[in-house]
């Protein structure tokens, strides 16, 4: 695991690029297809441009659509057609929430085991759940991110 200080950076650029590709949306046809489109480029020149076959390139876009296509295809085609690859696992809400909503799962789990937790107030509760998330995220034990059932 990394230590505290890169976690951090991580986490500051992973919800950057979330907050980037929010509203980004992909073309129907796949990214290949949209970008021969866009700059009007045949699948004949595309394939010269990368030393393959016309059918190599429709084969590629077909497989895209699939989700088949490798990511060194995307790399090599994204190149022949001037462009660059991008490859990236955007999360869907900010980390730290992420971590914070796992946490609290977690501890509410817990305090469902404590079978003299029924006796406490619901403040009593919700305050053990809060100081056991904090826990939880400060120390993040190996099974953090086990389901909560």
């Amino acid at each position: 695991m990394p230590d505290f200080m890169e976690q951090r950076r991580l986490t500051r650029l992973l919800d950057r690029v979330a907050q980037q590709f929010a509203d980004v949306e992909v073309p129907q046809k796949g990214w290949i297809a949209a970008m021969r489109a866009a700059l009007g480029m045949s699948a004949e020149y595309v394939a010269q441009r990368k030393g393959v076959t016309r059918n190599a390139v429709y084969q590629a876009e077909r497989s895209e659509k699939d989700g088949a296509v490798s990511l060194k295809q995307m790399d090599q085609l994204a190149a022949a057609m001037g462009g660059k690859f991008v490859y990236a696992i955007i999360p869907n809400n900010r980390i730290d929430d992420m971590k914070y909503r796992q946490a609290k799962l977690k501890a509410t789990q817990l305090l469902n085991d404590i079978e003299s937790a029924s006796c406490w107030t619901n403040d009593d509760k919700q305050d053990w759940v809060d100081d056991k998330a904090a826990e939880l995220l400060h120390d993040m034990p190996s099974n953090f991110w086990e389901d909560v059932s």
